[in-house]
Order: C-alpha cells, then structure tokens, then sequence
C-alpha cells in the first residue's frame, strides 16, 4: 500500500508515540490535506504535532468506534494485530508504507529474539568504516522515515518482531540472527512468535539466518527454504576463537566486546550481509576491532571494592541472561533478575543457575518472584525495588564477584524502559 492509496480515506492512526507522529508527517508529505483519527489509550498522550482538523480518543468506547470505522489503521508496532478489535480491519504501518515506495538505496532488515541490535550496530559500523553511506533506523529508536527515499546508500532497519508480523512489502537483505521464546502475550502463542519473526524473510530478495535459528523453527514445523546459513560449517562459523568464511580462516578479533561466544556469532551475521552486498568479508574484519558496543547490553560499568557491576539491562529472555552469567563464569555472580512476566519458561535460567557457579540470584517483580519460587535459600533472595536489591548485592557478593543486573524480563511495571533501568541501576552503582 502506498501513500497515494490512502487518498480520500479515512484513517486512524493507533499510537500517538514517535512512529504514530512519524506516519502522519510521512503521509502529509505526499498528502498535505489528508486528516487523521489518533487513538491512544493515555489521555495525556502529545497532541501538539497535530493539525487542528484532525481528530483523538483515549475513551474505550470512543477508540472502538473510530477504528469500526476506519478504511485503514497503522498501527503502532506494541499493538498486537492479534487484538480484537483490528479483527477483519485493514491494518498496515509506517514500515510498509515506506517499503512500498522502494527507496534508492538498499535495505537490510534485522530481527532476532536477541543480538539484532548488537549485529545492526555492528554493521552500520562497519560499513561506515569502510567508507560507505549507511543509516541505522527502526526498532533501535529512529523512524525509516527519517531516511530520504533518493538516497543512495544502505539502510539498515533493526525490525521487532511485532514489526515483522504485519509486514507485507519487501525489503532487499532480510536477517534473523536467533530465535527464543519471548513477547509471548503479544503473539499468543511460541508457534506465532516465531513465524512472525520468520515472516521477514518470507518479504527478503535475499534471506540469512542463523543455523540454529533455522533448527528452532524446523522444529515447530516451520520450513525456512533458501536461506544462507551463517554460524554453520558451510558459511561463516567460530572454531575456538578464529573465525572462517566455510574453510577459509579470516583471523581473530581482539576487540574484548565482540570475541565473546554470543557476540561472536553477531559478527558472522554480519559477514554473511556484507558478502551478499559484495563486500570483502577480508577487509571487513579489521573494521570491527574499533566496535564499542551498546548501553546496557553487557556494559561494564565500573569496579568497586573490588567487585565488577555490569549492565546487561537489555536482557529480557533467560537465554540472553544465561549469555551473559557465560562471560564472567569462574567468577562468583550475583544475578539480579525479573520484572514483567509474559509467562515465558525460566526453566533454562533456573537449571544454569542451580549447576554452575552462581554465588546469589535477587529477583525483582511478577516474574523474579516466580523465578524465586523454583530456587532455595540461600542462594536466592526478594526484593521489592531496585534500590534494594543493589544494596543487598553489594552486601551479599565477595571481593572479585560480578554484580550482574539481566533481568531476562522487561521493564514494564517498574520502569518506562530498558534504558532507565540501566540508568537508574548505574547511579545505585555510584551512591555511597
């Protein structure tokens, strides 16, 4: 669908946050008369951004008769388009309303349960270090929008998977690095969220996934045809630290951040994107060794009386905590974990816990407090707050310890976002 198709049709838009603003001021572009219907379910929603003729319902009842009457809703990507109320309704978004009008360069769309902003980051990086026009956008905070469509160059668009469940246009380089269980109460069942994820290859020229990404979705009887594989003896693997292009041996990376096992595997992910573009996967390489990292993603904040905290805020699945608890094993860990429950199994995080060298584990919120229920005293232990749990780390985690805040939960309940738990924790970090 594109812009031109919406003329004289009554739109809602559901979601008054930055993609919501976003499609209106795309729309108007090319439509500088059209009016909207915003719905948000927060009264107190931004309504400066809008035009006086133009309408916005917070009420139930006033929300449910705009979009019964609505010829098209783009929905913001937190509303499920599994909610009743878009049964039958013709639905897109800003994502495929920017695809639909293909842009002159080319777009490589990432996904993945974790590791799909690491491996975005890590390729716009590198492709900026090698002298090419990239733009980073999507999930990872900046509308696609924001991207002139006459630009040449690559756009790399990180992609929810609430994203790549409505996504119906097709974009030239499609990725999904991993899949786990997650965002479970938005897709109703483990089975959707991942053909939902897999559903941006199914609108990918070109697919890459991960081989154990391809054998998780094999095994829920979802086929993945025509993929490149990376982390796979026949395309881009780690054996004991080096890495290889199927038998060719490109070398090692002494960036502390990206030799770690997890990471190591974005970095195949992004050596396989770069040899579909025509890049030297030989030149790429070294490119990487100057690569950061994100906030909150393993973060490393400081050392303390002789104990290490870490930020690894971003983790909202047992798999991505467990990751994390794998670099700084042989050390004693005080994991701090929970918030949101979306009813995903803990069963791996507790059996990690329970068998390897884990010296406290503080649960916060609905899920800690069902993660504490399956472990014993000692080693776990409740708290009501962040702030609580902090003090009761630095008290219970011996001299060259890690504190380690991977919630495998989202923030919701306790905090706006991923970001201001890793802040709020790094200042617990700095008091006294």
């Amino acid at each position: 669908m594109r812009r031109a198709d919406l003329k004289n049709k009554t739109i809602v838009i559901w979601g008054v946050g930055r993609e919501g603003k976003a499609a209106a001021g795309y729309i108007r572009q090319q439509l500088p008369d059209q009016t909207f219907t915003f719905v948000d379910e927060n009264p107190q929603a931004d309504k400066a951004f809008m035009d006086q003729e133009d309408r916005f319902f917070s009420e139930k009842a006033q929300i449910e008769a705009a979009l019964a009457s609505a010829d098209v809703i783009i929905k913001s990507p937190g509303v499920s388009v599994y909610h009743p109320l878009l049964s039958g309704k013709k639905t897109t978004s800003l994502l495929n309303l920017w695809l639909a009008e293909p842009p002159a360069a080319q777009t490589i769309c990432i996904t993945g349960t974790k590791g799909k902003s690491t491996t975005s980051a890590l390729l716009f990086h590198t492709l900026n270090a090698l002298g090419k026009k990239a733009a980073l956008l999507g999930n990872i905070g900046v509308p696609v929008t924001e991207y002139a469509a006459q630009e040449k160059g690559f756009v790399l668009i990180e992609v929810s998977s609430y994203q790549a469940a409505t996504l119906t246009e097709t974009c030239d380089v499609g990725v999904v690095v991993s899949l786990y269980p997650e965002h479970l109460d938005w897709h109703n069942s483990l089975q959707t969220y991942y053909r939902d994820k897999l559903n941006l290859l199914a609108h990918s020229k070109t697919k890459i996934i991960g081989a154990k990404a391809q054998a998780t979705a094999e095994q829920k009887g979802i086929a993945v045809k025509g993929a490149t594989l990376f982390d796979y003896l026949s395309g881009f693997h780690v054996d004991r630290g080096q890495i290889y292009d199927k038998t060719t041996l490109l070398g090692s990376l002494r960036n502390t951040h990206l030799s770690r096992a997890h990471n190591l595997v974005n970095v195949c992910a992004v050596l396989a994107v770069l040899k579909q573009l025509g890049i030297d996967p030989k030149d790429a390489l070294p490119k990487m060794e100057t690569f950061s990292g994100l906030p909150h993603r393993q973060q490393e904040l400081k050392e303390k009386d002789g104990i290490l905290f870490v930020d690894d805020s971003i983790s909202t699945t047992p798999q991505s905590a467990i990751a994390a608890m794998e670099v700084y094993a042989g050390r004693p860990i005080t994991l701090l974990v929970g918030g949101f429950d979306r009813g995903i199994d803990y069963a791996p995080l507790i059996d990690y816990v329970l068998k390897n060298n884990v010296n406290a584990v503080i649960c916060l919120g609905k899920s800690g407090q069902r993660i504490y229920e399956q472990l014993t005293a000692p080693k776990a232990f409740l708290s009501a707050s962040l702030q609580e749990a902090v003090a009761l780390a630095k008290e219970k985690t011996p001299k060259g310890g890690v504190v380690l805040l991977s919630p495998a939960a989202p923030s919701y309940g306790l905090f706006k976002n991923f970001e201001e738990r890793g802040r709020v924790f790094a200042e617990l970090v700095n008091q006294g």
